[in-house]
């Protein structure tokens, strides 16, 4: 099969099923850049995809009759609407749907059949008026997640555009959600009394893991953390003035 055939397979594989049809114009860009395909031929594929015809691929089972579509719905001579035939055709094989449907929401399951780990490094700067403490907090988090994390409503989007998200990216979005979460956290903290200095060691990091994962779907396995700051740092200084 040619090699543009192979970077669309390439490209579904990757973002998923329907990735084809939402981002038409960046699939035309990608094949481009990769040289899968030059630029008349990445337009023709352009000009496919936004037609009705790529929705109507199961009525032409054959060669002959989806080109005589692509020549009808895109005016394209018998030469390149039959390249395209062949392309979509080899695309949309059975042998790939049966493929994509064994690989449809893989990534979640692996995911949630396995810890999530992640470390955070929160800081924060306690302001007393006359000084600064400039605090930090480093902790290991090891979560095991249950199936209620496949209804956050975010993931939920991600994995309907998406069903072949990988693992990885899963875990990449639950770091960021948790990482946001503790900073959020440890900024109230130690900035809720402009009088007194935080005790910065004193930061409750398994009682917020353990709020976090409640609301996420999330059990705490172990959660090990340490907090300590740079010292109280005067803003005026005498021989400054």
């Amino acid at each position: 099969m040619t090699k543009t055939a192979v970077k669309l397979k390439e490209i579904i594989d990757k973002n998923g099923p329907n990735y084809l049809m939402d981002e038409p114009y960046q699939v035309y860009n990608e094949l481009i850049r990769s040289k899968a395909a030059d630029r008349k031929k990445a337009g023709a594929i352009l000009c496919y995809l936004v037609s009705n015809i790529a929705g109507e691929n199961e009525a032409h089972c054959e060669l002959a009759g989806l080109s005589k579509a692509i020549q009808k719905e895109c005016s394209f001579n018998k030469k390149m609407a039959d390249q395209l035939a062949e392309i979509f055709l080899f695309l949309y094989s059975d042998e790939n749907k049966s493929e994509w449907k064994q690989k449809d929401m893989e990534g979640l399951s692996a995911f949630l059949n396995e810890d999530f780990k992640c470390t955070w490094k929160g800081f924060s700067v306690w302001d007393g008026g006359n000084g600064t403490v400039d605090c930090h907090y480093e902790a290991e988090i090891v979560l095991s997640p249950g199936k209620d994390v496949a209804e956050d409503v975010e993931l939920a989007g991600l994995l309907k555009k998406n069903p072949f998200m990988k693992k990885e990216a899963i875990h990449d979005y639950f770091e960021k959600k948790i990482r946001k979460h503790l900073d959020y956290e440890f900024e109230e903290y130690c900035t809720c009394d402009d009088y007194y200095q935080p005790v910065v060691e004193d930061f409750e990091i398994e009682y917020q893991v353990t709020e976090w994962g409640k609301k996420n779907g999330f059990e705490v396995i172990s959660c090990e953390g340490n907090g300590d700051d740079d010292g109280y740092e005067p803003k005026f200084r005498k021989g400054w003035y």
